[in-house]
């Protein structure tokens, strides 16, 4: 008993145990379900969801909120499209642009936030919008298509890839997986290993303590939307190497499975509390959500209405649990008295 209830102080267990127990009842009621081809599936196409999601972890974990991960992730495809087209598909000159496309939005967001003070709710949301905007006009809906047989290659490496061929496939583990495994790892570094990912966790913990004990609070906010930026310039790249066509279209409503696979990960809405494990485990539930539903031959209508209560009993969760903590806590105000 006191093994379980170590175990359940961590929100990643909880998580983990309704992934065993949902991975259970799919596997009952549809056999394929826990099929190595369908796992590669579903985590290749959800890959995306997973590298976007470590990015806007950072910026929960500040404090603030980024909502505009779909449009940047839209705006890296069609930047590094039209660029292949111009310039050819050289994958790590590619990599390259989409990255820094990503990272100079977050750059953009960071300032908003950290030097104007404009709510990073609203800073996000006025990003969101105005490229997608300007990505519909640029493109006036149409996709590009076309991309180069140099990039367009990548996608289809596998891993660990049998010789036996089965219904015209390979089976093995697509490149894709391993960028988001990369991506994890190297997020899990930062936010463990670095100064400034104590940073991160000090700033959304408590603002002030985190500037009393040395941190520049506008530069760790800035780095945060950065890093989030670079995630999602990441996960661009990805996705086209998915769909191998681009769609500027295809991310609106996005940035809202991207928040709930963070909050679903146990990382709190507040900021100061979550993990890189947990985020991976909300990408894993949403997405065997989502796929279950699909399997089960469930509406795609009923789909999107199942997630989002899911989203938002997860984060009245997270809000009762903080109205808790912060009833627990004392409150000292210190008062600085002058001689």
């Amino acid at each position: 008993m006191n093994v379980i209830k170590r175990f359940y102080r961590y929100k990643e267990s909880t998580v983990a145990t309704i992934i065993v127990l949902l991975v259970i009842g799919l596997t009952i009621l549809n056999r394929t379900f826990l099929t190595f081809d369908n796992w590669a599936s579903f985590l290749k196409s959800n890959s995306v969801l997973g590298i976007a999601a470590l990015g806007t972890l950072l910026v929960i974990l500040t404090g603030n909120i980024d909502i505009s991960s779909s449009g940047q992730i839209a705006l890296v495809t069609v930047v590094i499209a039209k660029f292949m087209l111009a310039f050819g598909g050289n994958p790590f000159i590619v990599f390259i642009v989409g990255l820094a496309t990503g990272a100079l939005m977050g750059v953009v967001n960071g300032l908003l936030v950290a030097k104007l003070k404009i709510p990073s709710i609203i800073a996000t949301l006025a990003t969101n919008t105005i490229i997608n905007g300007a990505l519909r006009w640029y493109t006036n809906g149409a996709w590009i298509s076309g991309l180069p047989d140099e990039f367009t290659r990548v996608g289809d490496i596998m891993f660990f890839a049998s010789s036996e061929v089965e219904n015209g496939t390979i089976n093995g583990v697509p490149i894709q997986i391993l960028f988001m495994v990369i991506a994890a790892v190297i997020t899990f570094f930062v936010l463990r290993y670095t100064m400034f990912g104590r940073g991160i966790y000090a700033l959304g913990g408590n603002a002030d303590s985190a500037q009393r004990i040395g941190f520049n609070n506008d530069r760790l906010t800035v780095m945060a939307f950065t890093y989030a930026g670079l995630m999602y310039g990441l996960a661009g790249v990805v996705y086209t190497t998915i769909m191998k066509t681009v769609d500027s279209n295809a991310f609106i409503g996005f940035e809202m499975n991207v928040i709930g696979a963070v909050v679903l990960g146990g990382v709190s809405i507040s900021g100061g509390s979550g993990s890189v494990f947990g985020t991976m485990l909300g990408m894993l539930l949403l997405s065997i959500i989502k796929n279950g539903l699909v399997l089960t031959r469930i509406s795609t209508y009923w789909q999107s209405i199942v997630i989002g209560i899911i989203i938002l009993f997860a984060v009245s969760l997270d809000i009762i649990n903080i109205k808790r903590e912060e009833k627990r806590t004392i409150k000292v105000d210190i008062v600085k008295e002058e001689v």
